[in-house]
This record gives C-alpha cells, structure tokens and sequence, in this order.
C-alpha cells in the first residue's frame, strides 16, 4: 500500500490499481474482430431462418365444432349426455317436450353443455357443444405474401403453448380462401368509397406426427415453424 507523510499523518493512496494499464492496439483489434464476427453469425441465422423456414405465432389447436340447437321450442325434458363423455353420430344427446330429440352428427365429445334438464329452450338456443376429437389439428393463419411458399406435405415443428415443449407435424392442407371471407367478417372497403389494404389471412390444417392428446385443449395458442426448402 503506497502511502505519503503529510503533518505527520499517513495518507492512504486510492488510486486504482489499473488506472496507468494501457489497452494494447492488438487487443481493441482483437474485440472489434469478435464483435464483428458474432453479428454476422447473428445475421447468417436469420437469413437462414427466413430463406427456409415460415413462422407464426397466429396458430391454435383446432378442430370441427358443432354447436346443437333445440329444433322446436320447449322445455328439455331429458340430458342423456355429460361434458367430456364421448358420443356416436345419431346418439340421443337431448329431449325436448313435443319435439324431435337433439343427436350428434359425428362421432365425438361432448365438450360444452348449455343448458341443463328443465329449462325452456329456443330454437336458437345452444344446448350442447360437441367436437370431432378424432381429427385433431393445428390450424396456423398464414399472411397472404407468403401463402404460396407454403405446399401440402412440408413439415412443421409446432410448439404448443400448453405442453411447453415441441411436436413434429406436417402440412396436410391449405386453405384456397381468406379466414375474412370464411367468416364474413368486414372488409376493409367502406361506403364512402376510401379503401384501406388489409394483408389477408389464409388458413393452414397442420396435423401431429407425434402421439399427444389435443382433445382437451382445443383452441390454446401455438406457434409453428414451417419448413419451406
């Protein structure tokens, strides 16, 4: 420890240690040389990325829906099915007085029931919700400009939000019309005559190679990464 006598006393000397070290030419080269080549390391991975994979985060588990109405106004005299029970088509799902039963079209499960035994259904009253679990399936919303990289067969690693972790898939069919124009949603034409360009969204059915239950958690959030060469 460096010390000085001033008055008699000891003054101690703070001063850091590397205040008089020098940084050699050799070493600002030697940095500059390995920033530079972490940043084209960076910029080859997503040029790489983006020249032969298509990601989304626009992706949910899917699968068919069927929402059962009463088909005449009355009260429900009977409930012959329960949430989560697995149903075959034509099965007697629900009774209304002075009406036709309420059957499943399809062999499935029972995912929502409506309304219980008792209550006084209208004809457009949802009584119960039954899925086509046997054809489970992620469906991605692929933006138009990069809609025709995407081809039937190609494969998909799809992560589900759910599960936390990664499952292999494929591309087993591409929708030929805009999500919108499915749905009848609003354009982006007004009647006054201004128009505003909206990128339009087309629908991609990607199906699982791995084994995993999806039927108990239809419509959660997935990403997808396509491969597209």
């Amino acid at each position: 420890m460096a010390t000085k006598e001033k008055t008699g006393e000891f003054v101690e000397d703070f001063t850091p240690k590397t205040a008089n070290r020098k940084i050699s030419k050799p070493m600002v080269i030697a940095a500059v040389i390995v920033i530079f080549l972490a940043g084209l390391g960076l910029a080859g991975y997503f040029i790489y990325e983006g020249n032969f994979y298509y990601q989304t985060d626009n992706a949910k588990v899917d699968t068919t829906i069927y929402q059962l109405t009463a088909t005449a106004r009355g009260q429900l005299i009977k409930m012959d099915a329960y949430q989560s029970e697995k149903v075959t088509a034509g099965q007697v799902l629900a009774r209304v007085d002075n009406g036709p039963y309420i059957t499943s079209p399809i062999d499935g499960t029972v995912i929502a029931v409506k309304m219980q035994q008792g209550d006084y259904a209208n004809t457009s009253d949802v009584v119960m919700v039954v899925a086509k679990t046997s054809d489970m399936y992620i469906t991605a919303n692929v933006e138009e400009t990069d809609i025709l990289k995407i081809h039937v067969g190609q494969s998909v690693s799809v992560s589900l939000d759910a599960f936390g972790r990664d499952f292999n898939g494929y591309v087993e069919d591409v929708d030929t019309i805009t999500s919108t124009k499915l749905t009848s949603s609003a354009t982006s034409f007004t009647t006054s005559g201004t128009y505003t360009k909206v990128t339009q969204l087309i629908p991609v059915k990607i199906k699982l190679v791995d084994n995993v239950d999806l039927a108990a958690i239809i419509g959660t959030n997935a990403t997808v990464k396509i491969r597209i060469k």
